[in-house]
């Protein structure tokens, strides 16, 4: 079953992203455990490496099995796309690279995982991205970090290690024109 609207979420949980005739009779999507995948032709090949085709090359590129997930997820939250990956710090690197830029900033609570503290202090700071630290849950200290070059605010709804529980401030984002990011 292909995405589509007018199913209720629980209906949407169990078939959206399905495509049973891809899947030799299986009636669950299969976890493909290969490392790559064949092309018919070299020039199939050629195109899906120049991203003119849906294709998979190799696994830790784009695989069936993601795939499969991706599109669920996007139809569950009515979204445009989804993007997995094996973790969160790749995740968060993915997102906040995508995003930012040599000259750019961002605004993060400052209770953070050790490894997304690094990544903003040591990583980001490398390539010209300055991490501003704030109080995670003073919504005011939030704000005041924001200058012209804020990019994005990262907020980790739950921090780590002191437990503190933020409150989404989305009047703020559109307010400022910049992208929010919580985990």
């Amino acid at each position: 079953m292909k995405q589509n609207g007018s199913y209720r979420f629980h209906t949407q949980v169990i078939h959206a992203a399905q495509s049973p005739g891809d899947w030799h009779g299986a009636t669950l999507a299969p976890i493909f455990q290969t490392a790559s995948h064949s092309h018919p032709t070299a020039e199939n090949l050629s195109q899906t490496f120049a991203g003119k085709t849906t294709d998979h090359i190799y696994m830790r590129l784009t695989n069936p099995t993601n795939r499969i997930l991706e599109e669920k997820l996007t139809a569950l939250e009515g979204g445009k796309g989804a993007v997995v990956t094996s973790s969160g710090m790749a995740a968060i690197t993915n997102a906040c690279m995508a995003l930012l830029r040599t000259g750019d900033e961002l605004v993060a609570g400052n209770s953070l995982f050790m490894s997304t503290y690094l990544l903003f202090a040591n990583v980001f700071k490398k390539y010209g991205i300055t991490a501003r630290m704030v109080e995670s849950t003073d919504d005011n200290a939030i704000e005041r970090a924001i200058n012209s070059k804020t990019r994005l605010i990262f907020l980790e709804t739950i921090g780590n290690p002191k437990m503190d529980v933020i409150r989404f401030l989305s009047d703020l984002f559109a307010t400022y024109g910049i992208f929010l990011i919580g985990k």
